[in-house]
């Protein structure tokens, strides 16, 4: 299929052409555009073969990964990844039709908030793999310049030991985290707007007006941010005087605050609390004030220094699935094995390489975080890395 995209003032538009051999379920697409969700672009069948998705403005998810991100908006994405999922899951809407690419994801620099795809097809060619999706943004992701540099590894060393999806565990850890970005979430979910805007004082200028008050054409430092204080009235994504929904009408297909996405208090004892006080499984974790130190690689072959830069960072002889690529050397896998920086540790997992991985000669077994240390020799197949320091 090929998707179009064009913003124009403050609205995204997004077009979306089945290609040969696909169908749109018609039945399942009116059925999606009848209920407006919180999170995905509006949905309009242009002719039967092409749709139109429509939105507040937004860049690529994939474009803002390329940029360095805070933990918190980190944390707000993967929070609103599991919340359009248990959305979809409560319209009892299939998630195959979630479309989980980062490039056709799109994001609001302003709200912060993610906008979806939903496209049906009556018979789709894969299934969506949420699980997949997520690792996906989580190895993609630079943290920005701040004390807590290790919140990426750590999501993705909790990420790696689920078995599988699992909405309830992984907003626990977002909560053990920054319990405001769940807080936030969930308010957010109450209302639906209809207002579309880049601007944030547009935001407050319009509901403002709306209230009858007098816009104050000033943001307070924390309104600047583009995502509000849990406590705020107003939170860039109003419910307020625009034909919205109650909070507890079963329409909106949102759950109130006490329920919202089964998200556990942080004194709950209910299945998913344990894994977030215990998921480290015995690897020492940084704490927030520690500072992280990345190292180097040495390749014996070209005595190439090789800058291991960002908390995964992925190996391999193809070019656009890795961060450092080798090259002339068929021995070597496409994605061949990950350097895991976890504060002043590090790791070498094995991708499940066609010729292995092994640390002074010895195999690192398939997705098993091996402990590497100053002056160990790295093995790509018959590929040579000095480990440093």
């Amino acid at each position: 299929m090929k998707f179009k995209t064009k913003t124009k003032d403050c609205r995204l538009a997004v077009r979306v052409k089945t290609s040969f051999g696909e169908s749109i379920d018609k039945n399942q697409l009116d059925k999606f555009a009848r209920i407006y969700l919180r999170g995905f672009l509006k949905a309009n069948l242009v002719r039967k073969n092409l749709v139109e998705y429509t939105g507040p403005t937004g860049i690529r998810l994939c474009d803002k990964l390329n940029q360095p991100i805070s933990k918190r908006d980190f944390l707000l994405i993967m929070e609103q990844i599991v919340a359009a999922v248990q959305k979809l899951q409560n319209f009892h809407l299939p998630l195959n039709h979630l479309v989980l690419n980062h490039q056709y994801v799109y994001i609001n620099e302003a709200t912060k908030e993610l906008q979806f795809i939903y496209l049906p097809l009556t018979d789709p060619k894969e299934s969506a793999n949420i699980s997949e999706f997520i690792e996906t943004i989580a190895y993609s992701a630079h943290p920005d310049h701040e004390k807590d540099r290790d919140y990426v590894s750590r999501f993705f060393y909790f990420f790696e030991n689920l078995n599988s999806f699992d909405a309830g565990k992984i907003e626990a850890f977002i909560a053990k985290e920054d319990r405001s970005v769940v807080n936030l979430i969930r308010k957010q979910n109450i209302g639906q707007s209809g207002f579309m805007t880049n601007k944030q004082q547009h935001y407050y200028d319009h509901y403002n007006r709306k209230a009858g008050d007098e816009p104050t054409g000033l943001l307070t430092d924390e309104e600047a941010t583009g995502l509000l204080d849990e406590n705020e009235e107003v939170t860039g994504l109003l419910e307020e005087a625009t034909g919205l929904l109650e909070e507890k009408e079963e329409a909106t297909g949102l759950l109130l605050e006490e329920e919202a996405t089964g998200l556990l208090d942080e004194n709950d004892n209910r299945p998913g609390s344990a894994a977030v006080s215990d998921f480290d499984g015995g690897t020492a974790l940084l704490e927030e004030n520690q500072e992280v130190h990345y190292p180097t690689l040495l390749r014996i072959l070209t005595e190439e220094s090789i800058s291991v830069n960002k908390p995964v960072f992925r190996l391999g002889k193809e070019k656009s699935y890795v961060d450092y690529f080798v090259t002339n050397n068929i021995a070597v896998s496409r994605s061949h094995a990950d350097i895991i920086t976890r504060g002043n540790r590090y790791y070498i997992k094995d991708l499940n390489s066609k010729n292995h991985t092994y640390i002074n000669n010895r195999e690192v077994p398939v997705h098993y975080e091996m402990e590497i240390f100053d002056g160990d020799t790295i093995k790509l197949a018959n590929e040579e890395f000095l480990f440093q320091i």
